[in-house]
């Protein structure tokens, strides 16, 4: 059966065919050169082509090796008449997304597909030896010690195939369900191999290995007792784990031939909320008393919000705003000294004061090098609980009087 190109087909391989010769559709013909390529057998095809349409062969239609090895005339209703007979011409034939189409060749069953100037591969093809779950599990067991500490993992190797093909040396990568972080370990092995600089940032919810009976003993959940026997109380805790663990096998594998800037290390981040308590006195502060809210910024410590890790309150603020004002997680802080205070410099144009004991010195150092332009900012950004009212509107009054345009933006 033969049919042609369908331009309104996201697919490059003809999914549509001429299914009867009507008015709209009279018997014409189209000549078809030598040379065209064909996958399939030897053969040659005479008389006429039967199927759901009807394409008539005027002449014999002779493959060899591969090729149309003389000209044939096809008669048939020919839906795209106009666009075949445009590319024979020899004109620039281009499908619905703008893509030129290189040349049409016909395929077993006689279908005629078409190629364009460039093609990646099928699927089928690209995935070719790229592993599967038991590899998945090799690969666990040799990090981990048991294959059986994730549910169905992925192979490394399939996630650093697509990886390669997607990705630029200096791309960021985001898994949102990370799981074991197999795309983390990938990541880092496809950088070992090419000298790349990808980051990844892997999403993992805590979810437990575990539950909890009436009277408090804990039970491994169903696909949780491998992962819960090795000590991980949560899917996190493997993710992390193996981020270290493939790190230090990546490292010690590629000894000579690891590029001297290769860092396998990575940051972690947690979504956590304060206490109630913390929460009631954010909710009671009135910005316009001169009354603080005693010890706020302490508050989000890692200690204080029963995390683990060592966070200051300030460094937890500071992180939750920058990814707020849009700033990459790996973006550089400077600290900056103001009369004793010390501040969180941002790319030269944004300061973050979130400590308390901001002070008239404070206030007096930081206008004198804004006015001498050793600072050139673009705005400051306040933590409104660690101001009292005297020195906070000391500082708005000094950033009016600049001729610069610095804006004062408080956060509570």
């Amino acid at each position: 059966k033969l049919s042609y190109f369908n331009t309104q087909s996201n697919d490059v391989s003809v999914d549509r065919t001429n299914k009867k010769i009507d008015s709209r559709h009279p018997l014409s013909a189209i000549t078809f050169p030598a040379g065209i390529d064909y996958e399939g057998p030897d053969q040659v095809i005479t008389g006429k082509i039967d199927g759901n349409e009807e394409i008539f062969i005027e002449g014999k239609m002779i493959f060899k090796k591969g090729k149309l090895t003389q000209p044939v005339t096809l008669k048939a209703g020919w839906t795209m008449k106009n666009f075949i007979e445009k590319w024979l011409a020899g004109e620039k034939v281009t499908d619905t997304k703008g893509q030129k189409i290189k040349r049409f060749f016909f395929k077993k069953n006689g279908k005629l597909y078409s190629e364009k100037e460039k093609n990646v591969g099928s699927v089928k093809s690209i995935l070719n030896g790229v592993g599967d779950n038991q590899n998945a599990r090799d690969e666990l067991a040799v990090l981990f010690g048991t294959g059986d500490i994730f549910d169905s993992p992925k192979p490394s190797s399939l996630i650093k195939k697509l990886l390669s093909l997607s990705t630029n040396s200096n791309s960021t990568v985001l898994d949102f369900f990370a799981g074991s972080s197999t795309t983390a370990d990938a990541v880092m092995q496809l950088n070992a191999e090419d000298g790349g600089h990808r980051k990844f940032i892997m999403v993992q919810l805590p979810e437990k290995t575990y539950h909890t009976n009436s009277d408090g003993s804990e039970v491994p959940t169903k696909g949780g007792k491998a992962a819960y026997e090795a000590g991980f109380r949560s899917i996190d805790e493997i993710s992390r784990e193996r981020i270290r663990r493939a790190a230090a096998k990546i490292k010690a594998d590629n000894e000579l031939t690891l590029p001297a800037d290769f860092d396998g290390s990575f940051k972690h981040y947690r979504v956590v909320k304060p206490s109630r308590m913390t929460l009631d006195q954010i909710e009671e502060f009135k910005p316009e008393t001169d009354e603080l809210v005693l010890d706020t910024v302490n508050s989000f410590s890692s200690q204080t919000l029963g995390v683990a890790g060592n966070a200051s309150g300030e460094q937890t603020v500071l992180a939750t705003w920058l990814a707020k004002d849009g700033y990459p997680f790996d973006v550089d802080v400077q600290k900056i000294d103001l009369a004793g205070y010390q501040g969180n410099l941002i790319e030269n144009n944004r300061l973050y004061l979130i400590r308390e004991n901001w002070n008239s010195q404070s206030t007096e150092k930081l206008l004198n090098l804004l006015g001498t332009h050793a600072l050139n900012l673009q705005a400051v950004v306040i933590f409104g609980y660690s101001f009292n009212l005297n020195d906070l509107r000391e500082l708005e009054n000094g950033l009016k009087q600049l001729d610069g345009n610095v804006s004062l933006i408080k956060r509570y």
